[in-house]
């Protein structure tokens, strides 16, 4: 992960932090205004919203971005919003709110290392679209039972070709830990 220069301008009623990554390049820098609402996309995410002494006035409970993306265009109703996140990063959550409505600035980009030694796992545990394809140019998933948080992360290794893959109820800690027991 690489912080890239951004600019906030204009003035929104929510800020949307869609990774802990996000909240950290953004907050280490600037502060959201006493009257913003801020809304993150899951649990995680609002747990590193509160180490900066933030509450989230929205939190996503879903590994599915598409459902994220209607309980929040709900919660936020004609507001507007500054989702700030990755280059390049999903716009699930972004879909279902009128272009008129929200703006985004990518805050960070993540890098793929080259060159690395992943050891062989007979789990594999995957986050993001992104960590999947990074770990898919240093190994191969064959033989291995693959994890996926979220149906972005579920849907990125299906177009790759990964035909069965496993994704918790939520991207809970508890609902992790669930389905590792059934392993």
């Amino acid at each position: 992960m690489k912080p890239i220069p951004f600019r906030i301008q204009g003035t929104f009623h929510w800020w949307f932090f869609s990774s802990s990554n996000g909240v950290k390049t953004v907050l280490e820098v600037c502060t959201p205004g006493p009257n913003v609402k801020l809304g993150v996309v899951g649990a995680a995410t609002a747990t590193t919203l509160r180490q900066f002494g933030l509450e989230p006035a929205f939190v996503g409970n879903s590994g599915n971005m598409e459902i994220v993306g209607r309980q929040f265009a709900n919660a936020i109703g004609g507001q507007t919003v500054l989702f700030l996140g990755a280059e390049g990063g999903s716009e699930r959550i972004r879909k279902g709110i009128p272009s008129a409505q929200c703006t985004f600035v990518p805050v960070y980009r993540t890098i793929q290392l080259h060159n690395i030694t992943l050891p062989e796992t007979e789990v594999v545990f995957l986050t993001s679209p992104s960590n999947a394809e990074a770990y898919l140019t240093a190994r191969s998933l064959a033989g291995s039972t693959v994890i996926a948080i979220g149906t972005t992360t579920a849907q990125f290794l299906s177009e790759r070709g990964i035909a069965h893959v496993l994704q918790p109820q939520s991207p809970t800690e508890a609902d992790v830990v669930e389905l590792l027991c059934t392993l």
